[in-house]
């Protein structure tokens, strides 16, 4: 069975968001991200510098012979974390829960940053009832939440009622709530996820949408969620 016939795309039905959200029991990232910082080319490896003499007549020392670096699994462009931004909590005046939310497959093609990974163009679409001043954070879930097993024979990663953990939610990009969509790009192979983070980055198994403006935030909006079935084959 290939991957998009294993995901299971969720409508949203109502909101899902961090527990404990409004009541300053999760921790919130380090400010501000960094746009586009899931590559990062690898840096020349560091020179190891001599250790100082101890003797005024130290004896020759016969030249050490190198070992060349070995070759990286993934050359090009490899995936790595960037800053969060802090948490947009429930307060009086933030936005509505964006409605409508979903996530497609447009037939756009994609360009992979990598040379060794293929790819794959996703969009994200909402509504947001007021969009003055409201910006949407769109945000790769990277755990599945929900296995399955002999008992409960499929499963979709994240359902409506959730707890997401603040640390498998990763910003992939804010727009105009006015815009209405958003596309990026996943690289993508043989997983149950819809992808990964370019770069060979973590699987994303679901997407989920924040509404937020400069009071708080809304609910988390379920986009799409991923899913597998018990016993069943990629």
């Amino acid at each position: 069975m290939n991957r998009r016939a294993m995901a299971l795309v969720v409508a949203l039905g109502a909101a899902t968001m961090l527990a404990a959200c409004g009541s300053g029991g999760l921790a919130t990232a380090p400010a501000t991200p960094v746009p586009g910082s899931y590559f990062a080319s690898p840096g020349p490896s560091p020179t190891p510098s001599s250790a100082p003499a101890t003797s005024a007549t130290p004896a020759p020392t016969p030249p050490m012979a190198t070992a060349s670096p070995a070759p990286s699994p993934f050359p090009g462009p490899t995936y790595v974390p960037a800053p969060q931004p802090s948490l947009a909590l429930p307060a009086s005046g933030a936005p509505a829960i964006p409605t409508g939310s979903r996530l497609d497959f447009p037939t756009a093609a994609c360009i992979s940053m990598n040379p060794n990974e293929s790819c794959e163009s996703l969009r994200v679409t909402w509504l947001e009832a007021n969009p003055t001043g409201v910006t949407i954070r769109v945000y790769a879930v990277t755990t599945c939440l929900h296995i399955p097993s002999a008992s409960m024979r499929s499963a979709a990663c994240l359902v409506d009622g959730d707890t997401i953990p603040i640390g498998f939610l990763v910003l992939l990009s804010s727009a105009p709530a006015s815009a209405g969509s958003f596309s990026f790009v996943l690289g993508v192979g043989e997983t149950t996820a819809f992808g990964w983070l370019p770069g060979f980055g973590p699987d994303v198994d679901a997407v989920v949408l924040q509404a937020i403006n400069t009071h708080g935030g809304s609910a988390f909006a379920i986009a799409g969620s991923s899913g597998s079935c018990w016993g069943c084959t990629l």
